[in-house]
C-alpha cells in the first residue's frame, strides 16, 4: 500500500517506506460543529462528515486503524505484493490494487466510484497538489499532520480517530498498545538496549526508521536518528560503527545479505556475537515501519519478535 520515494524508503514494489517519522504530530482532539468533524491534516483543517460509513484507505496503517476502530474501509489499497499478514482476515475482502499502482500513482476514477465519505491518505500521496485537488473533489482528505513519508503510528491513530468520531476508541488503544508493548520489553529484559535497522545497498548500508521499537524500551543506536535514517549511507569499511546491541538487517536479495556476511568485520559485530544480529523479511520489517497497532501485535505474537528481545 506505501509507494516508493527513495531508495531505503522502498521494500517489495512499494509495500514499505522506510525513512524519519518525526512529524509535527497530530491535533490533540478534533473539534466537532453541526454534522462535521474538524480534523487537522498536513493540508490544513478538514471539515469530515460526523456520521462517516464509507472509508478508502490509501495507506496500511490507516486500514488497519479504521478497522480496528470498528468501520472497516469499503476500499484498501493494495500493492503487487498483497496484503500484510496482520490484515488477511479484516481486509482481504475489501483490498482493490486497482486504486493505484507501485509507481505511486493513484486511479482517482476508481476511488470515486466506492463514493467515499472520507479518504485516508500518505503525505507522499498528495504531494502533488493536483492530486489532492482531485481527490478532495471526492471526499475529504485526511493525512496525518506530519511531512514524514510514514508518520508515527500514534499520529495516524490519533487522526483516523478524530476523523471517525472515536478519539476515545483511539486514546484506549493507543494506551493498550503502549503498556502491552513495554511489559514485553520488561520481561524479555530489553529495556535500554540499543538498536539500528538497516539495508544493506550496492552503494553502501542504509538505514531505516524504527521508531516503534522504542516502544519496547529499545534506544537508538549511532546513526538511528531521524535527522541521519534513509539520509545516510554507511560505507563498508566503516561496518564496525553497527554497533548497537540489536542489529535488523533488511536484505533486498540474497546478493546483498552475502555481501554484508562476507565483511572481514561482520562476524565481530557486537550483536553478531550476542546472536542479536537478525536478518528480517518484509513483513516484519513493514510491521516496524509502517506500524500501527494490528502490525506491532502480529510483531510480537506472531512474527517472533517476543523471541528476539529475549536473547
Amino acid at each position: 500500500m506505501t509507494r516508493p520515494t527513495s531508495l531505503f524508503a522502498v521494500i517489495a514494489a512499494g509495500t514499505l517506506l522506510l525513512s524519519g517519522c518525526t512529524g509535527t504530530g497530530a491535533a490533540e482532539t478534533g473539534s466537532t460543529s453541526a454534522g462535521t468533524v474538524t480534523v487537522s491534516t498536513l493540508k490544513g483543517e478538514v471539515e469530515v462528515p460526523a456520521n462517516v460509513e464509507n472509508v478508502v484507505a490509501l495507506t496500511s496503517p490507516a486500514a488497519d486503524v479504521s478497522a480496528e476502530l470498528g468501520l472497516t474501509p469499503v476500499a484498501v489499497e493494495e500493492s503487487s505484493t498483497g496484503l500484510q499478514p496482520w490484515q488477511q482476515d479484516s481486509l482481504a475482502a475489501v483490498a482493490d490494487p486497482a486504486l493505484g499502482d507501485d509507481e505511486g500513482a493513484l486511479d482517482i476514477e476508481k476511488i470515486a466510484s466506492y463514493e467515499p465519505d472520507v479518504i485516508f491518505a500518505g503525505p507522499w500521496q498528495v504531494a502533488d497538489d493536483s492530486v489532492h485537488r482531485q481527490l478532495s473533489e471526492i471526499a475529504p482528505v485526511v493525512v496525518p499532520d506530519s511531512e514524514a513519508v510514514n508518520p508515527d503510528w500514534d499520529d495516524t491513530l490519533t487522526t483516523v480517530g478524530q476523523a471517525l468520531g472515536k478519539s476515545d476508541d483511539a486514546e484506549r488503544i493507543l494506551t493498550e498498545t503502549q503498556e502491552s508493548l513495554a511489559a514485553v520489553g520488561e520481561e524479555t529484559g530489553a529495556e535500554g538496549r540499543t538498536y539500528q535497522l538497516v539495508s544493506p545497498r550496492p552503494d553502501g548500508i542504509y538505514f531505516g526508521n524504527a521508531a516503534p521499537l522504542e516502544l519496547f524500551g529499545l534506544e537508538p543506536g549511532r546513526h538511528q536518528t531521524p535527522e541521519e535514517v534513509n539520509r545516510f549511507a554507511l560505507s563498508a569499511e566503516n561496518l564496525d560503527e553497527l554497533d548497537a546491541d540489536h542489529l535488523f538487517i533488511w536484505a533486498m536479495d540474497e546478493e546483498s545479505r552475502k555481501s554484508l556476511e562476507d565483511n572481514p568485520t561482520f562476524d565481530s559485530l557486537p550483536a553478531v556475537q550476542s546472536g542479536r544480529a537478525q536478518f528480517i523479511d518484509t513483513d516484519v520489517a513493514t510491521a516496524i515501519n509502517a506500524a500501527s497497532p494490528a502490525s506491532l501485535r502480529w510483531l510480537v505474537d506472531e512474527g517472533g519478535f517476543r523471541d528476539v528481545l529475549a536473547k
